[in-house]
């Protein structure tokens, strides 16, 4: 794990012991007087354990049954009120929580909504049912969570409640984020005080609950690493302020997910700082709001992304006269600098793998590993040049040498296939000027790709899209996007003429093909008198042909919207074909073939042409009128 600095890590340090000794008073406290109403025989009131989401609440209450039950001789039945809203739910959740062996252990453990489900399809046989323990007063504990994700009227939940309390004299314990509670649950404020009469904090306890999360890991090399950072991983999670328990669980689970389908070396240490950082990042930026997963994918994409932020921020201090530098800012950058990773990006590599796995678009775990070095530096065999540019400051100056030579020649040979390597190159390119580690200046790398980007030889085969991460940039970097775009806009116009030609072929001369659907314009462009020419030549199969594409698309609403730009084809060709087929009968079947193209193709542009207007005649014209018809009304 990296360090922060003597005078920032004393001064963490410092707030770290201060918080967690806050955290833990405050819930050996709460243990007191879970205990002490525990002890307590049948009491008339609730216990409330409260805290913010994510808090630890389950936790703490988890680790306590375990703990402390047995030492009071008690037994508990604890379920989830989530989702539930009648009476009828509420006593079947307590009755699944309290079986303890019927059938499978699908029924027993899978929680309220498939066990409520297996409850009212499968009939149980009352002797086949055993309980944790037998209900009675000062014996069983009923904790009921979740309080505040009641789906129903809370006072339904309060007359359950009552009943154990004054009915069956139970002990009850409540967890709830009692913030959430009050704001969304109708009727807790009306009731609370009736039936809850002590109530105790729960702070997040990150080592406890790391500790315990990670020895529940069955892969052994996953969770011994897991364990020997433990003091450095929690000392980074309370750097980055994080509280949140089901967040650390999912940063601990996504980094089981890795550890253990990765190869491990025989041997050899994992040296997991910049992976914990990355997947950290990735955890509290999904959870701030599930929409930065395409920001996150952003960040991977890219390597050496401390760089490009240094040279993005002093651009925007450039142009700080225009605007402030927290407007110009990218939504990334704020990102990063939101969650507190402003410094952990100069330890991050570019992964596309990672970036990949953000999206669920794939998984490759030995490929992550290798990228974020886990077990230090690999030579990338069989990986692309550009691949090879994300980890760049990990190699040796030889190795780095030769990409660099490599990739200056792959520039002057103009050897891209794909829109975005080029992009790619470029910015490699002008980063390494921008440090100072190559002789070309950032212009000279402008020039050139401008350049390159004028003269490169379109195929109909080349990808026409490119993605670049939205951020703010300099003129340099303007000049080679828009020279970029220009190349893309180049691509887009050849494939589609590529695209109409195929798709001509096949309506004209029948060539094998797809169906081309009624939404194509393959004509938007195509001379009148070509398409003449090599109909006559196709016969009337070709006609019929033409007939029938034009034919389906007027069965379509909205063909306004984008077939207009075929308009003055039609007309042309109708034109045409009305001027060189006899009208006079008798007519051949070519000509009445003919003739019925003609008359699709004026019913298809009268559909297309907007309606003419009618014309009003000007009002001194109709004041002229109607005195001239005065007039002569009075003669």
């Amino acid at each position: 794990m990296r360090s922060i600095g003597p005078i920032a890590s004393e001064v963490v340090g410092r707030w770290e012991q201060e918080q967690r000794g806050v955290n833990n008073l405050i819930n050996k406290g709460t243990k007191q007087k879970l205990t002490q109403y525990l002890r307590a025989a049948a009491p008339s009131y609730a216990i409330l354990l409260r805290g913010a989401w994510g808090s630890g609440k389950s936790f703490f209450w988890g680790g306590f049954k375990e703990g402390q039950l047995h030492k009071l001789r008690k037994n508990d039945i604890t379920f989830s009120v989530a989702g539930l809203a009648t009476l009828e739910e509420l006593e079947q959740a307590m009755f699944l929580a309290s079986v303890k062996d019927l059938g499978t252990d699908t029924l027993r453990e899978t929680g309220t909504i498939v066990g409520r489900a297996l409850l009212r399809l499968v009939k149980v046989d009352p002797d086949d049912i055993k309980l944790k323990a037998a209900v009675r007063s000062g014996k069983t504990v009923i904790c009921i969570d979740d309080l505040e994700r009641f789906g129903g009227d809370f006072k339904v939940l309060f007359g359950f409640i009552v009943s154990l309390l004054d009915a069956a004299k139970l002990h009850v314990v409540l967890i709830s984020d009692e913030e959430r509670a009050v704001k969304d649950l109708a009727g807790y404020q009306d009731y609370k005080e009736k039936i809850i009469s002590v109530t105790a904090e729960v702070r997040p306890d990150i080592e406890a609950f790391y500790n315990d999360t990670v020895n529940g890991f069955e892969h052994k090399l996953t969770r011994e690493t897991l364990l020997d950072i433990q003091d450095h991983a929690v000392a980074f999670f309370k750097e980055k302020r994080l509280k949140n328990l089901r967040s650390l669980r999912s940063i601990l689970e996504e980094m089981k997910l890795i550890m253990e389908d990765m190869k491990w070396p025989e041997g050899q240490a994992a040296s997991l700082g910049a992976l914990l950082s990355a997947v950290t990042f990735h955890v509290m930026a999904v959870t701030k709001d599930v929409t930065n997963e395409a920001l996150v994918r952003e960040v991977f994409l890219h390597g050496d992304l401390g760089t490009t932020f240094m040279m993005s921020r002093v651009n925007q201090k450039k142009k700080a006269g225009s605007e402030s530098e927290g407007e110009s800012g990218a939504p990334l950058s704020k990102l990063v600098d939101d969650l507190g990773f402003e410094s952990d990006i100069y330890e991050w590599h570019g992964s596309k793998a990672y970036a990949e796995y953000v999206t669920a678009e794939g998984f490759q775990p030995d490929q992550i590993a290798q990228d974020f070095q886990v077990f230090g530096h690999v030579k990338q065999e069989g990986a692309s040049l550009l691949e090879r540019f994300r980890s760049y400051r990990t190699m040796d100056e030889t190795e780095f040498r030769a990409c660099v030579t490599e990739l200056e020649q792959k520039v002057a040979a103009g050897d891209f296939e794909h829109l975005q390597h080029m992009w790619e190159a470029y910015e490699i390119l002008e980063r390494l000027s921008q440090q100072k580690l190559i002789t070309t200046s950032p212009e000279v790398w402008r020039d050139k790709f401008i350049q390159l980007a004028k003269n490169f030889k379109v195929t109909s085969d080349t990808p026409s899209s490119f993605e670049v991460w939205p951020e703010k940039r300099d003129g340099n970097h303007e000049a080679v996007l828009e020279a970029l775009k220009a190349l893309e806009q180049r691509i887009r116009v050849m494939k589609m003429k590529a695209e109409n030609d195929a798709a001509q072929k096949v309506i004209i001369e029948g060539e094998d093909g797809p169906t081309i659907e009624g939404y194509r314009t393959p004509f938007v462009d195509a001379k009148a008198t070509d398409i003449y020419a090599r109909l006559r030549a196709a016969g009337r199969a070709g006609t019929d042909r033409m007939v029938q594409f034009f034919r389906k698309r007027l069965g379509i609403s909205n063909l306004h919207d984008f077939a207009t730009g075929e308009v003055p084809f039609a007309k042309a060709l109708a034109k045409l074909i009305e001027a060189r087929t006899p009208n006079t009968a008798p007519i051949t079947l070519d000509d009445a073939a003919w003739l019925q193209l003609a008359a699709i193709l004026r019913h298809f542009v009268t559909r297309l042409s907007p309606p003419k207007k009618a014309v009003t005649p000007p009002p001194s014209a109709q004041r002229g009128s109607a005195k001239g018809t005065a007039t002569e009304g009075s003669a």
